[in-house]
């Protein structure tokens, strides 16, 4: 495969990054918002939990029959109606009168959010060769850690300023819109990819997709997916109830702001570094291990200070062990014995089980708080979920080497 990359494929990619964050940033941000609107619609801790699950229910039922059936269809078109149904499902939510229509918007607004994956993954391999991927999946991440920062910065100032959640939802609504027509006249597949694929089925050489059942019970996505769900446990659980945890403490909503997004950016940055020879390593498996067990300790003894200097030093090491991300999602672009045009149900399988992961943890630690009246224990508890990544950190062969996965015969040629 020729390993020259376009300039276009960049602008591409980058679109279809800050369009998938944006979302994201919708997501995770409840945390901030969730003390106003629990005020507001009188809701019970249990009640929050749910709430802050709602957005990843969707995507963990429906991420691989969604990409089952958005492979067909052009993956440009896929990411324009999810980005316009993501606008029009923020000022839903903004209007939303009460708990189940808020909790129908979240939940809708997830499924639109995962949609976007599949054909996100579609582009990667249109426009970028396969030993750039994980390269490129460390970007993402890295991306998602710096957007992420400015959300949670941003979000309490905003809030701040407009002092009303509700004008804070419509007017991210209107920011996804601008998108949606950025979106529309600068996204594009690679021409030339397309042609060629067609090229080669109308030929019949192309490579008949791996059965589903022999990707999704493949022995390193298996792997992959009980990490990713396990970590997501841990993730969630933070991301949505350290603000209230943090004001039970006396902290402001805009320190709050401050510890996500530390522990966003770190995990990003040093995702990115690692990306460039974490392959390589003879090691390799020793560091994933390293940073689960990290990821365990920090996000225990998180909960358990009100130091903002202790806080902050902590938080860092959280974000460090977020470097797991990249490098774990990239397995699931590697299988062996599986097809490229099998890898968007890889992808969707593997962010699928982030879905279950992002799901449980809220609904498990608002329980856990209600069942013990103590939400510091309850976030220790669900701390712990972590400990389930070591089988992928022990049993996965983390390399580089793309020579085992099965290319369509055009591209091996």
């Amino acid at each position: 495969m020729n390993n020259k990359i376009h300039p276009q494929a960049w602008i591409v990619i980058s679109l279809w990054l800050i369009a998938t964050m944006f979302g994201f940033i919708m997501v995770f941000t409840l945390g901030l918002l969730l003390p106003s609107i629990a005020e507001e619609l009188n809701l019970s801790p249990s009640m929050q939990g749910i709430l802050g699950s709602s957005a990843f229910l969707g995507q963990a039922i429906l991420a691989i029959p969604m990409a089952w059936w958005t492979s067909r269809f052009n993956p440009v078109a896929v990411i324009t109606s999810t980005i316009v149904l993501g606008a029009l499902l923020l000022v839903l939510q903004g209007w939303s009168p009460s708990f189940a229509v808020l909790l129908l918007g979240r939940f809708a607004f997830g499924i639109a959010l995962v949609t976007m994956e599949p054909p996100g993954a579609k582009l990667i391999y249109q426009w970028f060769p396969m030993n750039k991927i994980l390269f490129v999946n460390a970007i993402q991440n890295a991306l998602f850690g710096f957007l992420m920062a400015i959300g949670v910065l941003v979000t309490p100032i905003l809030l701040d300023a407009l002092n009303d959640w509700r004008l804070l939802l419509y007017f991210s609504g209107a920011a996804y819109g601008v998108i949606a027509i950025i979106w529309v006249l600068l996204g594009r597949q690679n021409s030339e990819s397309v042609e060629k694929t067609k090229t080669s089925e109308a030929r019949g050489d192309f490579s008949h997709a791996t059965p589903l059942t022999k990707v999704l019970l493949h022995k390193d996505l298996v792997l992959t997916c009980i990490g990713f769900a396990s970590a997501a446990v841990v993730f969630s659980s933070f991301n949505t109830f350290f603000p209230t945890l943090a004001g039970d403490k006396g902290i402001s909503l805009g320190w709050s702001g401050i510890i996500l997004a530390i522990n966003f950016i770190t995990g990003g940055i040093l995702g990115l570094i690692m990306s460039k020879f974490f392959g390589k390593m003879s090691y390799a498996n020793l560091v994933m291990i390293v940073l689960i067990v990290v990821m365990v300790v920090s996000y225990t003894l998180i909960t358990l200070t009100d130091s903002r200097a202790l806080l902050i030093i902590l938080v860092v090491f959280t974000g460090i062990s977020g470097a797991y991300f990249p490098i774990l999602y990239t397995e699931a672009f590697k299988l062996k014995g599986v097809t490229v045009n099998r890898i968007p149900v890889a992808v969707a399988a593997v962010m699928a089980s982030f879905g279950l992961g992002l799901f449980i943890g809220p609904i498990i630690t608002g329980l856990l708080e209600e069942t013990f009246g103590d939400l510091g224990l309850a976030m220790i508890i669900a701390a712990q979920f972590g400990i389930l990544l070591l089988p992928a950190g022990f049993f996965i062969r983390f390399t580089n080497d793309t020579t085992d996965t099965e290319t369509p015969i055009l591209e091996s040629k």
